[in-house]
C-alpha cells in the first residue's frame, strides 16, 4: 500500500467515538430508524452494518428483546451497536453467551460503556493512529472475552478497510491507465 492509501485507512478510525449509554436516545426508535442510527456510527467501516431483517432475526432468536409498540429502547440500541461490531467475528450463539455473562455482572449501561471504552481504545492502535497503551491484566473473564472480541473485530475492520482502499486504488489506476497510453 502506498502512503496515501495508508493515511486513508488510518482516517477510518481517527476520532471514532460512540455515544455513551446516557447519550443514547431515550425515546424508542422504529426499526428503520434504529438501523439508520446504528449504521450511522459505522459508516466508515466496511462490513459493520445492520439490516432490518438482521434485527428482526435477533429478536426472533431471543438475542434481543421484542420491541415495545414496534419501538426499540436505549438498551436495545446499545445491544445492537455491540452486535454490529461483534457479528463480524462471533456467531450469534457466542454473542448471546457473552450477553448473558455481561448481564450477570453489569447493568446494561455499564456493559455498553465498557464496550465503547474498549473499542475506542483498540481501534486507533489497530489502525496505526497511536501506540498501544498497556492494558490492565487484572480483569475478569467477561471483560477479557469482550476485549478479545473487540480486538478480533477491530483487526477485521482494519483488514476490510485496507482491502477496500486497495480496490479503490486499483480501480483508479484502471481508469487512468487507458488515458496515459
Amino acid at each position: 500500500m502506498n502512503a496515501e492509501t495508508k493515511r486513508r485507512v488510518a482516517a477510518c478510525a481517527a476520532g471514532f467515538a460512540l455515544p455513551r449509554y446516557a447519550d443514547l436516545p431515550q425515546v424508542g426508535l422504529y426499526l428503520d430508524q434504529t438501523v439508520q442510527y446504528v449504521n450511522g456510527y459505522f459508516r466508515t467501516f466496511c462490513g459493520v452494518e445492520l439490516t432490518p431483517s438482521m434485527v428482526s432475526n435477533y429478536v426472533k432468536k431471543g438475542i434481543l428483546p421484542h420491541p415495545v409498540r414496534k419501538k426499540y429502547s436505549r438498551e436495545q440500541l446499545a445491544s445492537l451497536l455491540y452486535i454490529a461490531v461483534s457479528k463480524t467475528v462471533l456467531s450469534m450463539e457466542n454473542i448471546d453467551i457473552l450477553f448473558k455473562m455481561q448481564r450477570e455482572h453489569y447493568s446494561a449501561g455499564e456493559a455498553y460503556d465498557t464496550f465503547c471504552n474498549e473499542l475506542e481504545a483498540c481501534l486507533p492502535v489497530v489502525f496505526g493512529c497511536q501506540k498501544a497503551a498497556p492494558l490492565p491484566t487484572d480483569v475478569n473473564d467477561e471483560r477479557m472475552l469482550l476485549r478479545s472480541t473487540i480486538l478480533a473485530a477491530a483487526n477485521k475492520m482494519y483488514l476490510d478497510c485496507c482491502f477496500e482502499a486497495l480496490r479503490q486504488e486499483e480501480n483508479l489506476w484502471a481508469d487512468i491507465l487507458p488515458d496515459l497510453v
